[in-house]
């Protein structure tokens, strides 16, 4: 037999529900879910016949407040009034992805942002997502359609320019990473296998050091400006994908002056 507490219960409909084996159940309950009790606990949804649509939230949900200014802070599935099985993470200005001791300590692996940035003298939404570490991936497509541009004009001699722009190896300084844990005498068991995990972690973060070969965004603002942005912080970050068509036009303009020396050079053979 299962004991099962009921919290509080509105208009007949329990609210909250925790089990003898502390498995929790929030604004419903569905007892063919979860056999193996793998979930400690669940939140249901009022959509349909599976209860879907369950959101967890932080804060104020500030519905009545302009967009712009809305704060909401929930996970949960994603859409209203479907079934989508489709996890939905939202924070009104941006959700951050941390490790260790967390953003406090600096320990940010990513983020989501938006940021309103002035821009031909009009602020603008700009919506960006950054990693703070290297990322593998089977692929990137971007958006390159004709259909989305306009003002399209051709390189002008990208080769003059390619010429002042300057390759380089370096190594990423590794501070900032992690609070200083020297002098620290881990107690309990907990704090001796968090500073084991730190000190394996530190090691795994010296791939971050290894040799990289790329440019300076100082020396490529001078010549391509418009591949270099300035984040609020005041560092600078350069659009590398946006030097392959300079490359592309460079190699088209060396094989046409190549292919002229090659027509004097045959005119003038004996």
């Amino acid at each position: 037999m299962t004991a099962v507490f009921v919290l509080f219960t509105f208009h007949g409909i329990t609210q909250v529900k925790v089990y003898e084996d502390n498995r929790v159940k929030i604004f419903g309950d569905k007892p063919t879910d979860d056999p193996n009790k793998d979930l400690s606990v669940q939140v249901y949804g009022t959509y349909g016949e599976y209860l879907a649509n369950g959101k967890l939230g932080f804060g104020t949900y500030g519905i009545d407040e302009m967009p712009i200014h809305r704060k909401r802070i929930f996970v949960g599935e994603l859409g209203n009034n479907v079934d989508s099985d489709q996890l939905e993470l939202c924070g009104s200005t941006g959700s951050y992805l941390t490790w260790g001791q967390g953003y406090d300590y600096g320990n940010i692996i990513g983020k989501a942002v938006i940021e309103w940035e002035l821009i031909n003298d009009v602020f603008t939404e700009v919506r960006k997502f950054s990693f703070n570490t290297d990322v593998y991936a089977d692929g990137i497509i971007l958006n390159s359609d004709e259909r989305f541009k306009e003002n399209i004009q051709s390189l002008k001699k990208p080769t003059s320019k390619i010429r002042r722009v300057r390759g380089v190896t370096y190594n990423l300084k590794e501070e900032g990473y992690f609070q200083n844990s020297d002098g620290f005498s881990p107690e309990t068991e907990k704090e001796k296998n968090d500073l084991a995990l730190l000190e394996t972690t530190k090691e795994k973060m010296k791939n971050l050091n290894r040799n990289r070969i790329g440019f300076l965004a100082e020396d490529i603002q001078e010549v391509f400006p418009d591949l270099v942005e300035k984040d609020s912080k005041g560092y600078l970050h350069v659009d590398y994908i946006g030097l392959i068509p300079v490359l592309v036009e460079s190699i088209k303009e060396q094989q046409t002056q190549i292919a002229m020396l090659n027509k004097i050079l045959q005119a003038h053979k004996p």
